[in-house]
């Protein structure tokens, strides 16, 4: 009973949970270290960044949102070696497109830089209180969700109509909040399959996508905060 009572969630029971989630930390940073190498990589080849800018858009874009949803959907189910693969290659191809972001809003690497220090500094906290929390943070979710897709529609509203000073600015604040919000929640739920799972080989793969994508996210709304684009 005391145990229970010291871990309500019954997660750190299990032994073995901390070499779970170093792995997926792992994996993830591992990701994306390979993001920031081909950012870096395509950034310095005006042949390749401008290939990717025209002919290849109409391909790579709708790709890459593709390749967003069935690797979300069905990593968990590849074998273990097909799954790191698939993770790897997203890595990439993330990379890519960031190379092109960064080339088409003519943002910095210094600017770059601090945007990635910043929201790493905000995933660390957020980690910490993913994987160090007693409480249930999965009433979050809907929270979450709910101001993730308010904040869309309503840049999309700015984009196309209202086009209000500060306003975009403003949106990206809260997207950073958002997914820092994620980087807690997804932190504790990554726990918790390792409670419901066990130690599956790909399932730490699984685990690093998810904060992977919150980090890439993050890291992207604190670049627009911070270069007011």
């Amino acid at each position: 009973m005391s145990e229970r009572l010291r871990d309500p969630l019954g997660i750190d029971l299990h032994a073995g949970v901390g070499r779970f989630m170093h792995s997926v930390y792992a994996w993830m940073a591992a990701g994306v270290g390979l993001s920031a190498a081909t950012a870096i990589a395509l950034g310095g080849e005006p042949r390749l960044e401008a290939a990717l800018a025209s002919e290849l858009r109409v391909l790579f874009w709708p790709g890459l949102a593709v390749a967003v949803l069935v690797i979300g959907a069905r990593l968990h189910r590849l074998p273990p070696t097909v799954a790191r693969v698939a993770f790897l290659t997203f890595s990439v191809l993330l990379g890519a497109a960031l190379a092109w972001l960064g080339s088409a809003t003519h943002v910095t690497a210094e600017q770059v830089t601090t945007a990635a220090g910043v929201a790493a500094g905000v995933f660390v906290g957020g980690s910490l209180v993913g994987y160090y929390s007693r409480r249930d943070l999965s009433p979050w979710g809907a929270a979450l969700a709910t101001g993730l897709i308010g904040a869309l529609v309503a840049m999309f509203l700015d984009a196309a109509a209202l086009r209000q000073p500060g306003l975009h600015v403003l949106l990206q604040a809260l997207l950073a909040v958002v997914f820092a919000g994620f980087v807690a929640y997804d932190g504790q739920r990554v726990k918790q399959m390792y409670r419901t799972h066990g130690r599956r080989e790909n399932l730490a793969v699984v685990g690093a996508l998810k904060l992977y994508l919150d980090y890439v996210n993050l890291t992207l709304a604190t670049l627009q905060v911070t270069t007011g684009q």
